[in-house]
């Protein structure tokens, strides 16, 4: 996997947005994981999924609690 360490395509210095970049995992600058490239809708979708399903969680686990 082919690094991009351009710095204009890394914001904050850990999210990778490249809009040119069609692919939605790529290579981080360094290490060999993988991250999402921010630019790519899928990665937000992701992202959203990541983070719906254990608030729904926490959500219907206070529900019960509650009654």
């Amino acid at each position: 996997m082919i690094r991009d360490k351009n710095p204009k395509h890394w914001k904050l210095l850990v999210f990778y947005y490249n809009p040119d970049e069609p692919r939605l995992f790529v290579a981080k600058r360094t290490g060999n994981p993988a991250t999402l490239n921010f630019a790519n809708p899928m990665a937000w979708a992701i992202v959203a999924i990541t983070l719906t399903i254990p608030t729904i969680g926490l959500v219907i686990d206070k529900f019960h609690l509650v009654h």
